[in-house]
C-alpha cells in the first residue's frame, strides 16, 4: 500500500469509524492479491472512502468525470487511485484504464448502478460492470453498504455504518453460455446486483433478529 494512500485511508478512517461505528463483515471474502472487482450499491458520497477503509488492500475506483473538474478535490481523488469516467456514454478511455488496473493485479471498486441512488434503494445495474468483467476475466466480490446516507442519525448514535462483503463470483461462472455483447454484459451486471440484494436481505434479517424486545436493552457498539 502506497504511503500517501495509507495516510489518506487512515485519515478517512479516523472520521468514519467514530461517526458511524463502522461494522465490517465478510472481509475474508476479498482476495488479498490479483485483479478483482468490488461491486457495491451506492447511496452516498461517503461510500467510496467507507468501502476503501473496510477493504484489506489498496483499491482503485471509478468516479464521474465532473468531480475531477473541482479545483483541489480532483487532484486529491486522483492521488488516491480515482479513475475518471463519463456517465451516460461509452467511455472507452475510462474503461481501458479500468481494465489495465485489473490486468495489473489490482482491485477496482465499481458501482454497478452507474451513480448515486439518493433514495437509498437498489436499482437495476448498467451493463458497464459486465463489460469490464467480460474483458478482464477477474472475480467479482459483491458488497452492500448501509448507513452512509444517514450521517445525522449516525452522529445521534441511532444508526451504524455497515459494510458486508459476499463470496467472490468467478468470471467463468458469470460469463458461461454467452457471447460477448450488450445482452451478456447486462446479464452479468444483473447477476451481481442480485447478490448485492441478497446481502441487503441478510443485513436486514440480522437487524430484525438483533432488535431488542420491549424489555431488552439495545446492543452497544
Amino acid at each position: 500500500m502506497h504511503p500517501w494512500y495509507r495516510f489518506i485511508l487512515t485519515l478517512a478512517g479516523s472520521i468514519i469509524r467514530p461517526v458511524g461505528r463502522l461494522q465490517v463483515t465478510g472481509r475474508e471474502h476479498v482476495p488479498l492479491s490479483g485483479g478483482v472487482v468490488i461491486a457495491s450499491n451506492h447511496g452516498s458520497f461517503w461510500d467510496p472512502p467507507t468501502i476503501a477503509v473496510s477493504l484489506p488492500r489498496e483499491t482503485y475506483f471509478l468516479a464521474k468525470e465532473e468531480l475531477f473538474r473541482i479545483r483541489g478535490f480532483g487532484d486529491l481523488i486522483r492521488s488516491v487511485n480515482a479513475i475518471p469516467i463519463r456517465r451516460g456514454m461509452a467511455d472507452l478511455s475510462g474503461i481501458s484504464r479500468a481494465l489495465d488496473v485489473l490486468k495489473n493485479g489490482s482491485a477496482l471498486l465499481v458501482f454497478p448502478e452507474g451513480g448515486r441512488m439518493k433514495d437509498g434503494e437498489l436499482h437495476r445495474a448498467k451493463p458497464g460492470l459486465g463489460l469490464v468483467v467480460a474483458h478482464a476475466r477477474v472475480p467479482v466480490v459483491p458488497a452492500y453498504v448501509s448507513g452512509t446516507n444517514q450521517i445525522r442519525r449516525c452522529l445521534a448514535r441511532k444508526e451504524t455504518i455497515r459494510v458486508r462483503f459476499g463470496s467472490p463470483l468467478a468470471a467463468e461462472t458469470l460469463l458461461e453460455d454467452g457471447e460477448l455483447g450488450r445482452a451478456l454484459y447486462q446479464r452479468v451486471s444483473d447477476r451481481v446486483m442480485d447478490e448485492i440484494a441478497r446481502l441487503k436481505r441478510e443485513r436486514e434479517s440480522a437487524d430484525t433478529v438483533a432488535a431488542p424486545g420491549p424489555t431488552q436493552r439495545g446492543a452497544s457498539y
